[in-house]
This record gives structure tokens, sequence and C-alpha cells, in this order.
């Protein structure tokens, strides 16, 4: 019998992320996925499942409050189906406010596949569902990799060879024009934002330079490790005096001079939160700088 798990994300991006980290690394596993607590809700009294990995921060419902009501359902119990949170918010208050409402583990974002595979059977094991986790697909022997195997190599940065790290450092001639073109779009402002960035394995102090709602491109030190496009991260922000963890994508990295071991890096990230408290904080950050 395959173990069922629920995983609960606002954004897509992470959902689909998490998806198919699973089902690599546990290929008999089934997984469905919800939009905000509410939706998860509906999945879970409507079928069992044996593990549920949720976001934090979410409209309508957040995922301590689908935690706090897991708890008080008979057949999801502390005990009985573990809880994983995965959210960006990594503070201790936060950290003990989830234990207390009857978490079973905890990921911090941005996460790599091999962390996120780690939490999953380390939560079977405390409730003796590993077997279940790891056990073999029946409807395939293999043949089925292919593109997904490919697209998620990719994604979280699997098999890290030599070409895949310089394909995601390069230079063309065409990016000071693209990059004029981007200072006149009234929607992307030219700022000098010092902050911190986080991701896979890393954390890198960085100088925002190009700022949008929906896009951010900062300057980072090279260093030995070199951000996967398609990679996560978490860029923190202020703003009259709350900071912010914002949750992004890797959309683009590239050198700043015109050779592969160049000093300083230019990382560009996609948005991923789609949660109206944060994007009404971006628009408020945007209108001030």
């Amino acid at each position: 019998m395959s173990l069922k798990i629920l995983v609960v994300d606002d954004a897509s991006f992470t959902r689909d992320l998490i998806r198919r980290a699973l089902r690599k690394q546990f290929p008999a596993v089934e997984v469905e996925d919800a939009i905000n607590g509410r939706k998860a809700q509906q999945l879970l009294l409507k079928t069992k499942f044996d593990m549920i990995l949720c976001d934090w921060e979410m409209p309508e419902m957040t995922g301590v409050e689908l935690l706090k009501w897991c708890r008080e359902q008979p057949e999801y119990k502390k005990e009985d189906v573990p809880f994983v949170m995965i959210t960006s918010r990594g503070d201790k208050s936060h950290v003990v406010e989830a234990v207390q409402a009857g978490v079973t583990d905890y990921l911090g974002k941005p996460f790599s596949g091999d962390q996120l595979g780690s939490k999953v059977l380390s939560a079977a094991k405390k409730h003796g569902l590993e077997k279940r986790l790891t056990a073999k697909d029946p409807r395939s022997s293999g043949g089925a990799g292919g593109v997904q195997a490919a697209s998620i190599d990719v994604l979280m940065g699997a098999n890290k060879s030599s070409k895949p790290v310089e394909a995601t450092k390069f230079t063309t001639p065409e990016a000071p024009v693209k990059a004029e073109k981007l200072l006149k779009d009234p929607s992307i402002k030219d700022v000098k934002v010092p902050t911190i960035v986080r991701f896979e394995g890393k954390q890198f102090r960085c100088m925002v330079i190009q700022f949008s709602k929906q896009v951010a491109t900062m300057l980072i030190k090279s260093d030995d490790v070199v951000p996967q496009v398609l990679g996560q991260a978490v860029l923190d922000l202020e703003h009259k005096g709350t900071v912010n963890r914002l949750n992004y994508y890797i959309q683009a990295v590239a050198t700043t001079e015109k050779k592969h071991d160049s000093t300083f890096l230019t990382v560009t990230l996609g948005l991923i939160d789609q949660d109206k408290e944060k994007e009404d904080f971006i628009g408020q950050l945007f209108d001030s700088l």
C-alpha cells in the first residue's frame, strides 16, 4: 500500500518542486497538493493522508492554523500522522509555536532535494512508515524517468558537475543593452539596497541593484557555491523597521566581467510568494524606493 502525502503551499512553483522531488526519491508515493489551508481541509476530510508537508504563510488559513485543526481531528493526531512545516520563518518564536501546535518536524526555505528527502524519511521513521515510503513503484521499472528525472536534476541542482555550474555563469554582449531597456521601464527601479540572500546551502551578503514588484536583481561576490537557475532563494527586505523574508526562484545568473571567474555575479530572482500580505509589503517598499 503506497504512502499518501499532501503538499500544501500557495506558490505553484514550490508545490511543483516538492512534488517532483518526492516522486524522484520515493517513486511509490502518491502526492496530492492544495493551494491553501481551506483546500487542504477539504482534501483531508475526503481522503486519509499519511503525511502532510505544509507552508506556514498562506492566504485564508496559515500553516499553523491548519496544523492545529489537524491535531483536533481524531484521524490526524500527532502520534498517527507526521506534519512537516516547510517555511522561511526560522526564528525561535515560530519554531516554538509550531512545536506547541504539534508539528513533527521543521524544514527551512530554501531547501535542497536531499534535505527535503531526509526530513520526509525521518518523519516516516518516527511513525513506522519508512517501508511504505521507500517501496518500489509497482507501475514502473524505471523507464519513465526521462524528462522528469532530467528536469528535477536542474531544479534541485542534483548530480552537479562542472557543466551545469558553468551554464549558470554567462556573459553576453547584449546584456548592457537589455539593462538600459530595463532602466527605462517605470515598473523597475534602479536601487542600492544591501541585505542578505539565502540560496540552497549558502547565505550571501548582497546588493539589490534593480527591484520591481515581481523581480529583484542583485550583486553577490562569486564563491565556490554558484546559485543554480530555477533553484530557490529567500531574500530579506526591510521597510519601516519590519524585515520580511520573501521567497523567490532564480531566473538567471551572470558574470559581471567577460571571464568565467568574475569576482562578482548578478543574480536575477522571480517572486514565488502569492500572499497578499507580502504583496502589500513589496508594493509599499517599491513605492518608497
